[in-house]
C-alpha cells in the first residue's frame, strides 16, 4: 500500500471527517499522527530535512558550541595595558634628524602602551598573563569586560616559562568571575580550539582552529627555550599574549604565549598542567607572606575528578602531626578547594598570624584539622645583597627617581659595587635598578630577604636589572665560598 492509498483508507475510516472540506495535509497530520504513528514517521522521512529545521528555532542553530564556550569564558578575561616610560626628542619642527649627532635638550619622558591579555584564576583577583607582557611595565592596568579598570600588582613571574601572577583588588565585596583550571595532558592532534585575548587591542575577540601539534619546542633566545607547547592554527595576533586557549567545551587547556612572525596561522601555548604545577612557586604563601606552614599540596586526578593531595609534611613545622602524607584537602578557612588555584590563592590571601581551619579526608573519612602558622623572622635583604652579589642597595623613591632623573621609580638602588664580585664581573653599576630576583618582584629589603635567604654559594639566580630605559633579565651567580 503506498501513502496516497494508506491516507485514503485512514481518511475513509475516521466518520467524523469531513471530506468536502479537507484544510489540507496539516490537518490531516493532527488528526491521525496520534492514532497512526507509521503515519507520522513515513511523512517525517518523505518530507526530508526540511521537516526538522522547521520544527527547530533558527536562534537555537546559532548557539553553537563555539558560542556557549566564548559566554562562559569571556567575563573571566582581561585586557592588560602596561604603560613603560622611554625618551624622545623633538625639535622645532618635528622630530630632529640631527639628534644622533646633537643630543637635543628637550628631551622627556612619555608613556607608551601595550597591550596583552590575562584571564582571572580566582575570584579573590589573582591574574595569570605572559611573564613577556609584563616585563617592562612600570604601571599595569587590568580592563574588565565590563570596562572596570583597576591597578595591578605584580606578584610573581617565571621567565623560564613566561608566565606571571597580578593580583587586582575588587573595589567592592563580590567576587571576580575566573576560568578553573582544566587539564592538557589529553590533546588531541586537530581537535577544535578556541582563543580569546585583546588582539592590537580589539577587546574580547574569539578566534577558533585546531591543535597542530603538542610538544613543541620554542626558542626564544640561545639561552632559553620553551618544552612542551601546544602548537594551533587558531589566528593569535599582537596582544593575545596572555590570554586563555579553550576546548570546545569551554575548558582552560593553554596560555597563549609566541607566534611565528614569518609564517601565518602557526601560534604556541603553554599547556594548563605547566601552569598547575608552577603555581605553587608563582604563589608561594610562605616566602610571600613570611610564614611556616610545612605542608607541600599537589593537584592529583582521581575518578572522583580533580582533587587536592598532601604531598608531603614537613618536619618541625605546625603541620607536622596535624596533616598527613595523602590527605585530601576540601576546605580552607570555610573556602571549598578544587584545584591547586584555590588553595594557593586562598593561602597568600590568608591572615599570616591567624590559625587556618582546615578540612581533610584521611583514609575515606572527612575530618577538621587547624593549623597555626609560625611567623619567618625577616631577613636583612641589604646584607644579603652584599653577601651573594657584592651590591649596596637603597629603596628608591619618587623623590630619589626625580632627583637622579631615573626612569623608574620603584624598585632597588644599586648605590656601590665591589670589585672583583659577581655584580662588578656582570657588568652592573651605580644607578641601576633592581626590580626582581628569582621570581618574586622586589621593592623593598624585605621580599629581597625571602628570594636570597635560601641561596647557597655558586648558586645561579636570574635576576632584572633597569639601566635607562631598557630593562634586562641576567643571570647571575652569587660568590663562591672562597669569597666570603
Amino acid at each position: 500500500m503506498n501513502l496516497l492509498a494508506l491516507q485514503s483508507a485512514l481518511t475513509a475510516s475516521d466518520p467524523g471527517r469531513n471530506r468536502q472540506s479537507d484544510p489540507g495535509a496539516g490537518e490531516f497530520w493532527r488528526r491521525t499522527a496520534w492514532r497512526h504513528p507509521i503515519v507520522a514517521i513515513a511523512c517525517l522521512f518523505l518530507a526530508g530535512p526540511a521537516a526538522v529545521i522547521a520544527q527547530t528555532r533558527p536562534s537555537d542553530l546559532r548557539v553553537t558550541p563555539v558560542v556557549l564556550a566564548y559566554r562562559r569564558a569571556k567575563p573571566a578575561v582581561v585586557n592588560i595595558s602596561t604603560t613603560k616610560l622611554v625618551r624622545v626628542r623633538h625639535g622645532f619642527f618635528g622630530p630632529d634628524i640631527f639628534e644622533d649627532f646633537f643630543p637635543s635638550l628637550s628631551a622627556r619622558k612619555v608613556p607608551v602602551q601595550s597591550l596583552g591579555s590575562g584571564f582571572l584564576i580566582n575570584p579573590a583577583g589573582y591574574i595569570v598573563t605572559n611573564a613577556h607582557v609584563v616585563r617592562q611595565a612600570e604601571e599595569i592596568t587590568v580592563t574588565l569586560t565590563d570596562g572596570a579598570k583597576y591597578p595591578a600588582e605584580a606578584i610573581s613571574s617565571d621567565s623560564d616559562y613566561d608566565l606571571a601572577v597580578l593580583r587586582i583588588t575588587p573595589k567592592a565585596s563580590a567576587d571576580f568571575p575566573y576560568l578553573p583550571l582544566a587539564r592538557s595532558d589529553d590533546l588531541m592532534v586537530g581537535e577544535t580550539v578556541i582563543a580569546i585575548g585583546n588582539p592590537l587591542g580589539y577587546a574580547n575577540t574569539l578566534t577558533t582552529g585546531v591543535i597542530s601539534a603538542i610538544d613543541r619546542t620554542l626558542t626564544l633566545r640561545d639561552d632559553l627555550e620553551i618544552r612542551g607547547l601546544i602548537q594551533t592554527d587558531a589566528p593569535i595576533n599582537r596582544g593575545n599574549s596572555g590570554g586563555p586557549l579553550l576546548n570546545i567545551k569551554g575548558e582552560l587547556i593553554g596560555i597563549n604565549t609566541a607566534i611565528r612572525a614569518d609564517a601565518q596561522n602557526i601560534g604556541f601555548a603553554i599547556p594548563v598542567d605547566r601552569l598547575t604545577a608552577e603555581l605553587p612557586g608563582l604563589l608561594d604563601a610562605e616566602r610571600i607572606n613570611r610564614t611556616v606552614f610545612g605542608v607541600s599540596v599537589e593537584q592529583a586526578r582521581t575518578k572522583e575528578g580533580d582533587r587536592l593531595r598532601v604531598s608531603a609534611v614537613h618536619k618541625g613545622t605546625p603541620a607536622e602531626g596535624k596533616l598527613e602524607v595523602g590527605d585530601i584537602v576540601v576546605e580552607l578557612n570555610g573556602l571549598p578547594m578544587k584545584q591547586i588555584s584555590d588553595y594557593a590563592c586562598a593561602m597568600v590571601a590568608a591572615n599570616p598570624s591567624s590559625e587556618m581551619f582546615l578540612k581533610v579526608i584521611r583514609r575515606g573519612r572527612q575530618m577538621a584539622v587547624s593549623v597555626t602558622p609560625e611567623p619567618k623572622p625577616k631577613p636583612d635583604g641589604k646584607s644579603l645583597a652584599r653577601k651573594h652579589f657584592g651590591i649596596s642597595l637603597k629603596v628608591l623613591t619618587p623623590p630619589i627617581a626625580r632627583e637622579l632623573g631615573l626612569w623608574v621609580a620603584r624598585g632597588l638602588l644599586v648605590i656601590a659595587v665591589e670589585p672583583n664580585s659577581p655584580a662588578r664581573e656582570l657588568g652592573i653599576e651605580p644607578a641601576d635598578v633592581l626590580y626582581q630576583v628569582g621570581r618574586l618582584y622586589v621593592t623593598d629589603f624585605d621580599t629581597l630577604g625571602t628570594v636570597l635567604e635560601d641561596l647557597k654559594p655558586s648558586q645561579a639566580v636570574t635576576i632584572g636589572i633597569i639601566r635607562g630605559n631598557t630593562r634586562a633579565l641576567v643571570s647571575i651567580n652569587t660568590r663562591r665560598l672562597k669569597d666570603d
